[in-house]
């Protein structure tokens, strides 16, 4: 079976960024957790939802649309397979933990986080006018991307897969895991 990583972290990280870089030199697959719920409901014929109708209404529910997604896309690939998700989400009631029950449903070789200092995270997020995201100060961005790595190390240890910190020439390391 081909390789297949989560990449994790919070929303304006740079997963997307860090994915392209690897992809110019390793062939792979690109999946993204608000693409495939959107693709999956567009498969079922629902109207697709905004991203942030994904983040704000039944993210739960949303999961479950996920993995179908994912298991009809990755189901004939030989592409290492690069899942770009969250381990928490920002939603209108607070941050919500995605069940590590989501992440062993995806058959994943291995968790990494993306981490970054919020600052960059703060300023990526104000720059993209493409997305809308809540208003987070510096101190809320770490407090989330601290909870968003303890969450990410427990789905690892919970489905028994290695995590990997990637804050250190990160795009060698994603590369290497993909790689196997």
């Amino acid at each position: 079976m081909t390789r297949r990583v989560a990449l994790l972290g919070l929303s304006g990280v740079g997963k997307s960024t860090l994915i392209g870089q690897v992809a110019v030199h390793t062939p792979l697959l690109h999946l993204q957790a608000s693409s495939l719920i959107k693709a999956e409901q567009q498969h079922r014929t629902q109207a697709p939802d905004s991203s942030e109708a994904l983040r704000t209404g039944p993210v739960l529910d949303n999961q479950a649309l996920m993995i179908a997604s994912f298991e009809r896309l990755t189901r004939t690939t030989i592409l290492p397979v690069v899942f770009d998700g969250h381990s928490l989400i920002d939603s209108c009631d607070g941050v919500l933990e995605i069940p590590s029950t989501v992440f062993a449903a995806l058959s994943l070789d291995a968790i990494a986080f993306l981490a970054a200092d919020p600052a960059n995270i703060f300023e990526r997020r104000r720059l993209d006018a493409g997305r809308e995201r809540p208003a987070r100060d510096l101190v809320t961005l770490a407090q989330h991307q601290s909870l968003a790595e303890t969450a990410a190390r427990r789905i690892a240890n919970d489905i028994g897969r290695p995590f990997h910190l990637l804050d250190c020439d990160p795009t060698e390391r994603l590369a290497e895991l993909l790689a196997g």
